[in-house]
């Protein structure tokens, strides 16, 4: 026995601009609910602003990736970014900056919407190995 699954469109709107009322559905077949097919989501966007935790200051040049994904953006002058192309879903961003902490943050993506994510990072002092200062009077080559 074939199972026949229809989803139907909302189109109340559509009747009552057009005047007209036509059913849309999508049908699908399949032996179970299971095996039918899904319909996939349309993918979402990600967007948000980066400052800093303690001043409030928009961090320009902060890296932002989606973990697994393969995705990733640049923060623009006033902070912001955006990831479009977003898969709907729990993904892990990541978001690092020179000086500043390494941020993990869990956001939920609903396909076909803007979800927005802002963070602040915490600033931490930059650690580097012993620097040398080499000086040579002027005029006088090696």
């Amino acid at each position: 026995m074939r199972l026949i699954t229809v989803r139907t469109a909302g189109i109340a709107t559509l009747c009552a601009l057009a005047g007209i009322c036509t059913a849309v559905a999508l049908v699908t077949v399949g032996t179970t609910p299971e095996e039918s097919p899904a319909v996939e989501a349309s993918p979402g966007t990600l967007t948000g602003r980066i400052t800093d935790d303690a001043t409030g200051t928009r961090l320009v040049n902060a890296v932002v990736l989606l973990e697994g994904a393969g995705i990733g953006a640049v923060t623009n002058a006033d902070g912001r970014y955006m990831l479009v192309n977003v898969s709907p879903g729990r993904h892990t961003v990541t978001i690092q900056n020179l000086g500043y902490a390494d941020r993990k943050q869990v956001v939920t993506v609903v396909g076909g919407q803007t979800t927005v994510a802002n963070s602040e990072m915490t600033m931490v002092p930059l650690e580097v190995e012993d620097l040398i200062i080499s000086v040579r009077p002027a005029g006088r080559k090696r």
